[in-house]
């Protein structure tokens, strides 16, 4: 039975059946009390099978799972003594049955754990001599023969190892004849040798330091080295790390080659709790393409900036602030070592600030944006700085007017809801982006507001949902295009000018739309099909919307021929439509799903119940028709018919189809005509363009479990992997594959000729468990019209618990190359890798 000893000189004891127990515990209790005076905190000792007191030395000896507690420091042991006199206690562990040593000492002191064969502890100075003690610090595990600890926390060891391996042996370890452990700064070693197992390596150190900081240290950061046969020698990501602060740090890195290329990156991270995170990347690179003295020299600069922001929803109620930034040179990613697949095969790069506030319990709301698009094949540019958007959401402002004790009306549903928006556009190459070039680039911002707004409401019946709506956009620019025309006496020429001058054209369109459902269900009597459910949802409306052109006709054109404009052709929001519209639109949607039996369930349930068991399968998700014909046109009223449908066979297999038919014929010049297809070639339609996508996911069921759905989101080695980068593996699955598949075509006819532009191809990505450990993972593709396999990857991953191994290869295209590491998994020793990576052709690149 545990006995609670304080420093007051009074016990405390457990309830006990046996009063002679009682009465032995307080005689104990009172010739202690003495001793016990000296003690500055609270001590606390049990033992699972027996405790022995030795009044004469004021010792107390504990058997069997026993403990002792004094201040923020914990001992166990299957042996314990323990002096009040001295203060001191020692603790070992004992025989079994089988002779092994059970019940070894742990000793914890706040977050620190050591684990050893004997301990010898003074709790008044602190100190301790240990024998084969072993204990974790920050990552790393530290095994001695002969330990002494120190008041200050420092431990002094004689004989040991250091290693990241968390096995009692590990795989892997630094064999040290002395060193010394300081708590949450480093660990310092004397002369020391890396061992695999039991076998010495060649890689000795004179001396070691190992960082043993609470959340990281700063360091060199180790570069690789190699050769490249267009940029010559080379060292990648050598640089600095180091942590700014407890929410923030600090990571410099650069490349060089032999022939005058270089690169400087520096990233940082920080993240404030329950207030803001992010991280920001920069970085500058000067290429140099062949030499100097060739007429065939380039020097390419390139930079890229990428910048993640997000604030904490718990920060702020009201107020939301992202920010996702992707800017820089359009040829920044082409170097082939130190650009990453995605960011290569990227040719769109978007960035978005965006900053929103909400007024509580008000139905508006204020948002800004400055947002940015380029294209690297284009190296064009575009940016809207800013982009202003207040919205005021549907509101009924009947029923805000209607007394409280007043029944409802018809037109409390009416509603009404606004939008304002404000952008300021520019549009650039590259070369044109340059703070020289800055007063040009003002005059070609171009920028507007918009006013839209809806008065909308809902008249719903047993059968039929009727929505009437009036919608109005207003757009004002601030200037308009004018063309003037000036005739000579040989010729008549035009002259466009953009003016300063305030316009604000206005339209609006009128309609409503009727919408049902009509579900039909097929029942059957066997106990494999049980009922199909048809589910069709038919739609029809009409808009009307009167001619609010603003076109201008006049002898525009060459040698004065007759044409139009509008002043609003460069406005950013467009202009109001030419010509009055009344079409009516037309839809009909469709879905299909069955109640089929459920065998897994059934046998399951049958033992219980006897019931069979039913599961609702999807035969058709979607199949849609849409179309509309103006009434108001004077030829080709009909519009094309668009066809869509979507499935996925077996819960596996996705389909989708979209294909457009246009019911008109079409002349010699391939222009649509006001003459039926069914007319001209007997057909109803004729198409004009057409995709088909199908795609499958598989993998194999997991060990010992059922199979898990096709949507799981498993992180998949399928691009290039590095192991720093912290990619995750995941070795449940034996094996995954996913296919997709894509068909399009677009169909012209000129000259009674119907041409075909095909595009067809299709793509792998998958992985399998070649051993336990062991994964092949890989992505490619093949383009079936061009005849040639897209970009390829191939990656072996080898987890060899504290050390992993990566290999990488690229088989084609411009970046063919491979790369090669093997390296300790803890970040403690990041820099101790082995790794290699070259381009084909070019000379090895090796780096320890």
């Amino acid at each position: 039975m545990p006995l609670r000893r304080e420093t007051s000189g009074r016990c405390r004891c457990g309830k006990s059946a046996i009063g002679a127990v009682f009465i032995t515990f307080v005689l104990v209790c009172a010739s202690l009390s003495a001793a016990a005076q000296a003690l500055q905190s609270e001590v606390k000792y049990g033992a699972r099978d027996s405790m022995r007191y030795d009044l004469a030395e004021q010792t107390v000896y504990l058997f069997g799972a026993a403990t002792v507690h004094y201040g923020d420091v914990q001992l166990t042991a299957d042996r314990i003594i323990f002096s009040f006199k001295n203060e001191e206690t020692q603790a070992f562990g004992a025989l079994d049955s089988t002779g092994a040593v059970v019940g070894k000492p742990q000793f914890n002191q706040g977050s620190q754990t050591i684990d050893a064969d004997s301990i010898r502890y003074n709790f008044k100075t602190k100190q301790g001599l240990i024998r084969q003690v072993r204990t974790e610090e920050m990552g790393s595990w530290v095994t001695a023969g002969l330990s002494k600890r120190h008041a200050n926390g420092e431990v002094h060891s004689k004989g040991g190892m250091i290693t990241t391996c968390d096995r009692p042996k590990p795989h892997y370890h630094f064999k040290v004849g002395r060193m010394l452990v300081i708590p949450d700064d480093k660990i310092v070693s004397g002369p020391a040798y890396m061992k695999v197992g039991n076998v010495p390596t060649p890689l000795a150190l004179p001396f070691g330091i190992f960082p043993n900081h609470q959340g990281g240290s700063a360091g060199v950061l180790v570069p690789t080295w190699g050769n490249s046969e267009q940029l010559g020698y080379y060292l990648l990501n050598g640089g600095w790390y180091t942590p700014i602060s407890d929410k923030a740090d600090l990571q410099l890195t650069g490349d060089i080659y032999s022939r005058g290329s270089w690169a400087l990156r520096a990233a940082t991270r920080y993240k404030s709790r329950y207030h803001y995170a992010g991280n920001l990347n920069l970085s500058h690179s000067t290429q140099l393409n062949s030499d100097p003295e060739y007429p065939d020299f380039s020097r390419t600069r390139n930079f890229f900036i990428q910048w993640n922001h997000a604030l904490d929803p718990k920060a702020s109620l009201n107020n939301r602030f992202t920010a996702s930034v992707n800017v820089g040179s359009s040829q920044n990613f082409t170097n082939n070592f130190n650009s990453s697949s995605v960011n290569y095969l990227s040719n769109t790069f978007q960035s978005n600030i965006a900053w929103s506030h909400l007024w509580p319990g008000k139905p508006y709301s204020l948002a800004i944006n400055l947002r940015h698009s380029q294209n690297s094949n284009t190296q064009k540019y575009d940016f809207t700085l800013p982009s202003v958007t207040f919205n005021v959401q549907r509101i009924f402002p009947f029923q805000q007017l209607r007394p409280v004790s007043a029944p409802p009306r018809f037109y409390d549903q009416i509603g009404v809801n606004w939008t304002t928006n404000f952008d300021n556009r520019l549009s650039a190459t590259q070369q044109e982006l340059s703070f020289a070039n800055m007063s040009r680039l003002q005059q070609s911002m171009q920028n507007g507001l918009r006013h839209s707004g809806a008065v909308t409401t809902t008249i719903k019946s047993r059968f039929f949902s009727l929505n009437p709506e009036i919608r109005f956009t207003d757009r004002m620019y601030f200037e308009q295009l004018r063309k003037t025309v000036y005739t000579t006496d040989d010729t008549t020429f035009t002259v466009t000018d953009t003016i300063p001058k305030f316009a604000a054209p206005f339209e609006w369109s009128a309609g409503a739309s009727l919408t049902s459902k009509v579900y039909g269900m097929y029942t059957f009597r066997g106990q494999g099909l049980k009922a199909i459910r048809h589910v069709i949802t038919p739609n029809v409306g009409f808009t009307y919307r009167p001619d609010q052109s603003t076109q201008i006709y006049g002898p525009f054109g060459t040698n004065g021929a007759t044409s139009s404009y509008s002043p609003f052709d460069i406005g950013i929001y467009g202009k109001p439509p030419e010509g009055e519209s009344g079409a009516m639109n037309f839809g009909l949607i469709q879905s299909l799903e069955a109640k089929v039996r459920d065998n897994k369930a059934t046998l399951d349930s049958t033992a219980a119940s006897g019931d069979v068991q039913y599961k609702k399968i999807k035969l058709f998700d979607f199949v849609g028709i849409t179309t509309n014909y103006d009434f108001l046109q004077d030829s080709l009223r009909w519009s094309p018919i668009n066809l869509s449908a979507r499935t996925a066979l077996f819960n596996k297999i996705n389909i989708n189809y979209t294909s457009l038919w246009d019911p008109y014929a079409v002349n010699e010049l391939g222009q649509r005509i006001d003459r039926s297809e069914a007319s001209s070639s007997g057909r109803l339609a004729r198409m004009t363009y057409t995709n088909v996508a199908v795609g499958f996911d598989v993998k194999s069921r997991r060990y010992g479990q059922a199979a898990t759905p096709t949507n799981t989101n498993d992180q998949q080695v399928v691009e290039d992997t590095d192991p720093s980068k912290g990619a995750g593996i995941n070795f449940n699955i034996p094996w995954r594959l996913g296919v997709n598949y894509s068909y399009d075509i677009s169909r012209s006819y000129v000259n009674n000729t119907t041409i075909d532009t095909e595009r067809q191809s299709v793509l792998f990505n998958g992985d399998f468990t070649l051993f336990k450990y062991w994964k092949i993972g890989g992505s490619t593709g093949y383009d079936m019209v061009a005849k040639e396999w897209t970009y390829t990857t191939l990656n072996l991953y080898w987890d060899m618990h504290c050390w992993e191994m990566n290999f990488n290869i690229i088989p084609l295209g411009e970046r063919k190359s491979f790369s090669f590491r093997i390296n300790v998994k803890a970040s403690i020793l990041k820099d101790l890798k082995f790794e290699q990576r070259r381009p084909y052709g070019g000379d090895s690149g090796l780096m320890f």
